[in-house]
């Protein structure tokens, strides 16, 4: 038993350690993970970015057209991952505040318009690979419930 004990508290100092890595600056792929600056739109749906490159640590100018990413449906701005979605067609103003896409959607003819505010760095919806900004993934995105907050979902 005491040897047990004595063996214990040698890995201890270890122990300490672990809460001070961090994750490699490769699995840092998130628009909101690679420490972006001077994140804007231009044209009303092209999304730049001057950010810290996954894995090398050096900064990149990015760019990325929104329309492939998101699309208006009735209103309200929905992620279609590897598409066409246009959303810059029917959405105006569109503005982006730190990582938040904020947007006036047009609902139908002549039914108005609604706000719309998109987290891009959740989910993981925008990611740096292969030195561009991609909007690819599905990963962790959830379908809109009745019962859950306005968030887009996949069309």
């Amino acid at each position: 038993m005491k040897a047990n004990f004595v063996s214990t508290l040698a890995f201890m100092p270890l122990l300490a350690l672990v809460p001070a890595m961090e994750v490699s600056d490769v699995y840092k792929t998130d628009i909101g993970n690679c420490d972006c600056t001077n994140i804007h739109l231009t044209g009303n749906h092209i999304l730049n970015a001057n950010c810290v490159r996954p894995g090398y640590g050096t900064r990149l100018d990015y760019s990325l057209d929104l329309n492939r990413c998101f699309a208006n449906y009735l209103g309200t701005l929905n992620y279609i991952p590897e598409g066409n979605g246009d959303f810059g067609a029917s959405c105006s103003p569109c503005n982006i505040n730190g990582t938040k896409l904020d947007c006036e959607c047009e609902v139908g003819r002549d039914r108005g318009t609604r706000h719309n505010e998109v987290e891009l760095n959740d989910y993981g919806v925008i990611q740096i690979q292969d030195d561009k900004f991609t909007c690819d993934s599905t990963a962790d995105i959830q379908k809109r419930s009745v019962n859950k907050e306005a968030r887009f979902f996949l069309a």
